[in-house]
């Protein structure tokens, strides 16, 4: 693994490539785990928050009164749009920080062929409140930079995109210690995390497109509910196996980051071999030697 270190920083310089079968090989034999691991998760926060929008969403009625042809178009597609609600976005807030915490801590199981389980997605409750901390100031910084321009508020993101990890791996950290010390291992690194991210779109666009496909065939067929429902489902099933390959691939990331995926170690030093002392003869006593007769 190459990488280069300025004081106490490590730099990455793996190509995205390199990365990414980083993150293959350690899903290797646990696929199956891992995109189970994801479902349960993308459901304990994404199919309450369809049913509280569905049961408490409500939408004004931007367009009552008019009649215009146009205005027609606009709110059919505007009454198409799924509602939200209050309930729905506090119920995102409050677990999608410990499902997060969860999530990285089963992803880290897997790297680092240790012991783990679907139930590890639960593991971030036992943490709540830091995990609800850190989601929340993370959220903060991000919106705050992203008030001056989007790019910054990317910047922000990648800066602090490895706080999750590090409180996974040391969840006595405060938020403050994730926080800082995700900056700082950042330093020098932001635009090849965004690189390897960025590598992943063609997976997504293609994860996409069968349910896009669907939707134009069916739309024309069955009511828009049935629709959106089957569009879900498989879009599901293909964006799950894409988002496990890249969080497995940026767990690698954090890896090399955190120190604990180092090159091969330098060859010990090879000791001179000891050299032979030749032993001195002993010494004769002249008692020793034969007298002349």
């Amino acid at each position: 693994m190459q990488q280069n270190t300025i004081g106490q920083n490590i730099i990455i310089t793996e190509p995205s490539k390199n990365l990414r079968a980083l993150g293959r090989n350690a899903l290797a034999g646990k696929w199956k785990l891992a995109i189970l691991a994801m479902i349960v998760y993308e459901l304990c926060v994404q199919v309450p928050t369809v049913i509280l929008n569905a049961i408490f969403g409500e939408k004004a009625d931007l367009y009552a009164g008019q009649s215009d042809i146009s205005v027609d178009v606009y709110s059919s597609i505007y009454n198409s749009m799924p509602s939200s609600s209050p309930i729905a976005g506090l119920y995102i807030i409050l677990v999608t920080g410990a499902f997060t915490l969860g999530i990285t801590l089963f992803f880290l199981a897997v790297f680092r062929r240790q012991q783990a389980g679907v139930a590890d997605v639960f593991l971030g409750f036992e943490y709540f409140g830091k995990a609800l901390g850190l989601l929340l100031f993370q959220g903060l910084f991000i919106f705050l930079w992203m008030l001056l321009f989007i790019v910054p508020g990317i910047i922000a993101s990648i800066r602090y995109s490895q706080a999750f990890f590090i409180m996974a791996d040391d969840p006595n950290k405060s938020i403050r210690q994730c926080m800082n010390e995700s900056k700082m291992m950042m330093k020098g690194n932001k635009s090849k995390y965004f690189c390897l991210s960025l590598s992943f779109i063609g997976w997504m666009i293609l994860a996409v497109l069968p349910g896009s496909i669907i939707e134009g065939i069916a739309g024309v067929m069955y009511a828009p509910a049935v629709v959106e429902a089957i569009v879900a489902v498989i879009t599901t099933l293909f964006i799950v196996p894409v988002t496990v390959y890249m969080y497995s691939a940026q767990t690698g990331f954090y890896e090399i980051l955190a120190g604990h995926l180092i090159k091969e170690t330098e060859p010990a030093p090879i000791e001179p071999e000891a050299v032979p002392v030749m032993a001195e003869p002993a010494s004769i006593d002249n008692d020793d030697l034969p007298k002349e007769v």
